[in-house]
């Protein structure tokens, strides 16, 4: 079992609780609503909202993560991962009951789930960097929590993958431009453990 910071048990709670408000809003959405929305709501919402909150946390579990204790690399990276896995583990549920309830097919679904996973370590990944580099804490704050909005929503007016809405919902809809989503997410995961492998080598080589 992972130890966490204790710092990590308030965004934990506000995930869970935030992603099952977004659950009950897609379980509980009217019919009478105007299809538009419902089309939405019924539909990708819940895992793009996941998504979206996922992003916050994991730039919390980065940057708690950075000060929580001294491991070799690759333990860190272990630690990061198991963080987020945990966080994706607490709202399973209401994606596997929203999955059942409208009938999403085990591909799709899973591919959902591996695009939550590699986003979710990404912004972890880019936590713990911009907490090492950045020591303002105003400054680290706007960083964080600015690119992440940024990237969320911008490249979701052009129909970009690297917008976590434009990728979850593509996977819903078995669009290409969700598997897209997952390789820039992974080949993001691995440019960033490079870097990250490379300072670390470099600090302990001087």
């Amino acid at each position: 079992m992972i130890r966490f910071a204790e710092g990590l048990v308030t965004p934990y709670h506000a995930f869970a609780i935030l992603s099952g408000a977004a659950f009950a809003a897609a379980l509980l959405w009217p019919g009478s609503a105007p299809d538009a929305f419902t089309t939405v709501v019924r539909g990708p919402f819940l895992p793009q909202a996941v998504a979206f909150l996922l992003g916050f946390l994991a730039l919390q579990i980065g940057e708690a993560e950075r000060g929580y204790g001294a491991y070799p690399f690759w333990r860190k990276v272990g630690r990061l991962v198991g963080l987020v896995a945990f966080g994706l583990a607490l709202v399973l549920p209401f994606l596997l009951i929203h999955r059942v309830e409208l009938g999403l097919p085990a591909i799709p679904f899973g591919g959902i789930l591996l695009f939550l996973c590699v986003y979710g370590v990404f912004w972890a990944l880019a936590g713990h960097g911009i907490g090492a580099a950045v020591h303002s804490d105003g400054l680290r704050f706007a960083l964080k929590y600015g690119t992440l909005l940024l990237v969320v929503f911008l490249p979701g007016l052009a129909g970009l993958p690297v917008s976590p809405l434009v990728a979850v919902g593509g996977l819903w809809a078995g669009a290409r431009a969700g598997w897209w989503g997952i390789v820039l997410y992974g080949a993001l995961d691995l440019g960033a453990l490079g870097a990250w492998l490379w300072a670390e080598r470099g600090f302990s080589g001087r």
